[in-house]
């Protein structure tokens, strides 16, 4: 550990602690803030905050975004024990081109995960425009994750639920855990529907803890999404209480389970 506490710049806490995976991560430049993500920037926070691991998806985009998702395929290529890849497509796009992205990303890039933005792609979870994204993540066999919170009524974590009921073989993450204002809503989602994970970045101290004491730290995650947020979301957790075997769980063995990932040395 270097002065203050901060791990070393090594690319993760090792040596029997948390190996910390960052599991909402961007490449691109958002739409709607103008705010980029940089492979070199990306890497470079990860050295800084001891982040060994990070899933990277493209910023909100209203077309296929086959470019940024060969862009991140490239930085896993590049990363293999540190990189892995969210596709993030446009339900609007349509069923068939939909589906060839979808398995493109998954099956040829070894994506991890498809990423439906209410407030990007301007789609509810429940509308039936957004089927798609359940019926091919389940036959893909990754996870769905929801952004939550900004963009309501679309982003409610409630709109999550009938769909999380109707694909209980698919695992629901809801990033950003209703994005504070919303997140006693996403913790009731989680505990309606075993199979949805909280990711709570942006989230306050006390509701982590809420989250923390009523679901436990089987189904959360931490994510930071923005560069600058992830030292403060790890604070965050040390602030609400988290012990050390809680930690390890939340940051290394959830996501590695939940996404499939090797040990670390393994490789892609």
């Amino acid at each position: 550990m270097t002065d203050g506490g901060r791990p070393a710049r090594d690319g993760g806490e090792r040596d029997g602690m948390a190996v910390v995976t960052d599991t909402h991560q961007h490449l691109g430049v958002s739409r709607g803030t103008g705010y980029e993500t940089t492979e070199a920037a990306l890497l470079a926070a990860m050295d800084r905050e001891g982040i060994a691991r990070a899933l990277v998806m493209p910023q909100a985009t209203l077309d296929a975004a086959r470019a940024e998702h060969d862009r991140i395929a490239a930085l896993a290529r590049q990363e293999p024990d540190r990189i892995r890849g969210i596709a993030s497509i446009c339900p609007w796009v349509g069923e068939a081109a939909y589906w060839d992205e979808a398995s493109r990303c998954v099956r040829e890039l070894g994506f991890v995960a498809l990423k439906l933005d209410p407030q990007g792609h301007g789609v509810a979870p429940i509308h039936p425009a957004a089927t798609v994204v359940f019926e091919a993540a389940r036959t893909l066999r990754v996870p769905v994750i929801v952004h939550t919170g900004m963009g309501v009524p679309a982003a409610l974590p409630s709109l999550c639920l009938p769909r999380a009921w109707a694909y209980p073989d698919v695992p629901l993450v809801l990033a950003h855990a209703g994005w504070g204002v919303f997140g006693a809503e996403a913790l009731v989602v989680a505990e309606a529907a075993a199979n949805v994970w909280l990711e709570p970045s942006w989230c306050p101290v006390f509701q982590i803890r809420e989250a923390l004491r009523r679901l436990g730290p089987g189904r959360i995650l931490f994510g930071s999404d923005h560069l600058e947020n992830m030292a403060v979301q790890r604070e965050a957790f040390r602030q609400a209480g988290v012990t050390a075997a809680q930690w390890r769980q939340i940051a290394e063995t959830n996501p590695r389970e939940l996404f499939g990932w090797p040990p670390v040395g393994a490789g892609a």
